[in-house]
């Protein structure tokens, strides 16, 4: 049996490939989002915008979107933070990752989201209250107002944590750790399991401490969403530390698509049962099937899209401003088509179109030409102007390029 060190796996991640299929993945999840709100005012559930057009299929694309979207790019965040956690400085990482989610936050929050909150009680809800007494500050309170950037929340509450943790984080990374025939395996099991039973252990968090853990903080932050999403990043942290563990949790099995299915009839027979060991089990199901999902989706890009391709890399850069814009475009778009006679998928495509395109246009025409725009609606400067990776000096590191992505080794012997 040949043992290998923790840090000889490292250099899958610290050698001289980029990883493309992350890149390729975090901007497909990223704009996913429009997709996903797009489809909100002809679902059958409630939002801000509801037409009287509807498609119940619609239901489906939600939920499915749901249920892998933001887990998966949880995960992803995750992996970069370790990653940039060993190329970065403590202060110089919680720099860059706080101007990059604390900015866009704040701006859109102040101005976009504002403006989105009038448009909605003056258009939609003919709400004649004083605005800023009687919409503004309810908003923020209830966590309306934050709307769509809910997830900055988040992440800027997991960098805080990653670079209270990062001394310990490298060291355990420099663990030698020794591989045998079945340690892959056994490492997913772990993982993935205490992923799966940790919903529960936060519900009881909830159950126990409630109502505060559901409010929001600031407007902001929720504790209960925060609490929800930590064990992705977590596990994306460890997948960055493991990489052997992370070839191994890109593929499609045979067992993953049992437990895919032991997910979906655990959520059916949850249904009928009640009482506290009903929820834990539909608890636990719906993590199983998100898990999986997630799975599939990371094997799906792998194979398909590891490789150079200047439509991800430019949709890479841009799709953190399309995203940031897009909300407010759907809700204006989806409330001028309510008094048009129209099917709802017709208007669903509308919306999308009209969303997706005047959001490309707005980062593509201004966000990426300026400076000033790049930092406010992007948290980094435009791709033209990112220093070399030989300018960046010694805080970017051996295996990242300017904008902190992680390269791959060679094949080793």
């Amino acid at each position: 049996m040949v043992a290998t060190t923790h840090s000889a796996a490292r250099t899958a991640t610290a050698g001289n490939a980029r990883l493309h299929y992350l890149d390729a993945m975090r901007s497909v999840l990223m704009l996913l989002g429009l997709v996903l709100h797009s489809a909100r005012p002809y679902d059958t559930g409630s939002w801000r915008v509801k037409d009287v057009q509807q498609l119940p299929w619609l239901d489906a694309v939600v939920a499915t979107l749901h249920l892998f979207r933001m887990p998966a790019f949880f995960v992803i965040a995750g992996f970069f933070a370790m990653y940039l956690v060993r190329k970065r400085t403590t202060g110089v990482f919680f720099s860059e990752r706080m101007r990059r989610v604390l900015i866009p936050l704040v701006v859109v929050l102040c101005t976009l989201n504002v403006l989105q909150a009038w448009f909605v009680a003056r258009f939609v809800q003919n709400d004649d209250s004083p605005f800023v007494s009687g919409v503004l500050m309810p908003a923020f309170v209830d966590g309306e107002l934050v709307s769509h950037l809910w997830f900055l929340g988040c992440l800027a509450v997991y960098f805080a944590l990653t670079t209270i943790a990062a001394p310990v984080l490298r060291r355990v990374g420099e663990w030698e750790l020794p591989r045998t025939r079945h340690g892959d395996t056994l490492a997913l099991i772990t993982v993935l399991g205490a992923a799966v039973v940790a919903p529960v252990a936060i519900a009881a968090f909830g159950s126990a401490f409630s109502p505060w853990p559901q409010q929001h903080l600031l407007g902001v932050f929720r504790p209960m969403t925060i609490l929800a999403y930590l064990p992705f990043f977590l596990v994306g942290i460890v997948l960055c530390m493991l990489p052997d563990l992370l070839a191994r949790f890109s593929r499609i099995t045979v067992w993953s698509v049992a437990l895919a299915l032991v997910g979906v009839a655990g959520l059916q027979y949850a249904e009928t049962q009640g009482g506290t060991v009903g929820k834990a089990l539909a608890l636990v199901s719906e993590a199983l099937l998100a898990w999986m999902a997630i799975r599939a989706v990371f094997a799906l890009f792998r194979r398909y899209t590891d490789r150079p391709s200047p439509t991800f890399r430019y949709l890479s850069d841009a799709s953190y401003s399309i995203y940031l814009f897009h909300h407010l475009i759907v809700i204006v778009t989806a409330t001028w088509l309510l008094p048009i006679a129209l099917a709802a998928g017709v208007k669903f495509a509308i919306v999308l179109t009209v969303a997706t395109l005047l959001s490309l246009a707005l980062y593509h025409g201004l966000v990426r030409r300026s400076l000033v725009l790049s930092y406010l609606f992007n948290g980094a400067p435009p791709p033209a102007l990112k220093l070399p990776q030989a300018a960046r000096g010694p805080t970017s590191g051996a295996g990242a390029d300017g904008d902190g992505r992680p390269r791959r080794a060679p094949a080793r012997a």
